[in-house]
């Protein structure tokens, strides 16, 4: 099956919020991984990367990134995991950016 690459936006951490960011992202990747795994068929999500950095700024910032067959969509808010991932989300990140665009995507996988 053919993906590609979405990009979802830049989120800033709010100030005292870095090692709740973490922490949940760890559980998601470790002891929550496979219930975050099951909500990827409904998103149409192969796969979903987010990745920390230090600005100039000295501010910590996280790119979310969805690998899909289509355009992913939101998450079931029906879901437990989605619920608290969009309070994490809330109560962790203030928006930095809009919707981006994947300007170069290269990939040694045959299509």
């Amino acid at each position: 099956y053919n993906t590609t690459m979405y990009f979802g936006r830049i989120l800033k951490v709010k100030p005292g919020k870095l090692e709740e960011v973490k922490n949940w992202f760890n559980q998601i990747n470790t002891t929550r991984r496979e219930e975050a795994l099951s909500t990827f068929s409904f998103e149409g999500v192969t796969r979903e990367v987010f990745s920390i950095f230090k600005g100039l700024d000295g501010e910590h910032y996280v790119i979310g990134l969805n690998e899909a067959t289509n355009i992913p969509k939101k998450g079931d808010p029906s879901v437990q995991i989605n619920q608290e991932h969009t309070a994490i989300m809330t109560e962790c990140f203030e928006p930095f950016s809009e919707k981006g665009e994947i300007l170069l995507d290269l990939n040694t996988q045959v299509s």
